[in-house]
């Protein structure tokens, strides 16, 4: 009977032995974590960058010139000249004996006879708005700058005036105002009107020239 237990327990321990020597063996397969490859992003090409178009170059008035052919009847000594030129927001450009529409005042740069050439230099006013105030001034004061070719874009106009001593009449063949713009291919801009008289009860005489720099007469 002992032999009998020995053997059936021999068995029992080698079938325990085999099954768990089997467990261990059949272990349940795991699944494979798949690693999914990270998208990539299309890149598209950035929008190049606009260069801002450069400013356009200034039209500054550089200098203004006026020249008088005088007729058969010419100007005394002692009459006072003054001449303005003036764009078309009535601001003063340049002048000659006056400055900012005063025509009170002149010069009288001697006698002209009949016949003669005079060429008379301007000088350019300060006179368009910058936008800017200067306040170191009492009261504060616009910033002025001289007249550009904008300023003419409507055309503009000359305003002679004399001041005589008395009586005296003078007569002008011709009368040119010739305008010199910087950067501007059409300067100089030269504009010519005929057959002026200007008097003691005429004192003054306003001309006119359009857009493109000709004359009204």
């Amino acid at each position: 009977m002992k032999t009998k237990f020995y053997f059936f327990m021999a068995g029992v321990l080698l079938s325990t032995n085999i099954f768990s020597q089997a467990n261990k063996t059949l272990k349940p397969l795991t699944e494979k974590t798949v690693v999914a490859n990270p998208v990539e992003k299309k890149v598209t090409n950035p929008q190049p960058v606009k260069n801002q178009p450069a400013p356009a170059p200034p039209t500054d008035l550089q200098k203004a010139v006026v020249n008088i052919v005088v007729g058969d009847d010419g100007k005394d000594k002692d009459t006072y000249v003054a001449i303005s030129i003036i764009d078309d927001n009535k601001r003063t450009a340049a002048y000659y004996g006056v400055s900012r529409g005063s025509y009170v005042a002149g010069v009288t740069q001697g006698e002209y006879f009949p016949g003669d050439n005079e060429t008379l230099p301007t000088q350019l006013d300060a006179s368009e708005p910058t936008g800017q105030i200067d306040n170191s001034k009492f009261p504060p004061l616009p910033i002025l700058r001289e007249a550009n070719l904008s300023e003419f874009s409507q055309g503009g106009s000359i305003f002679l005036f004399i001041k005589p001593n008395g009586h005296d009449t003078w007569k002008i063949n011709s009368f040119s105002v010739t305008l010199y713009f910087n950067n501007d291919p059409g300067s100089p801009h030269k504009m010519t009107w005929n057959g002026l008289t200007v008097s003691q009860n005429a004192q003054s005489k306003t001309l006119e020239f359009d857009k493109n720099f000709n004359p009204i007469q």
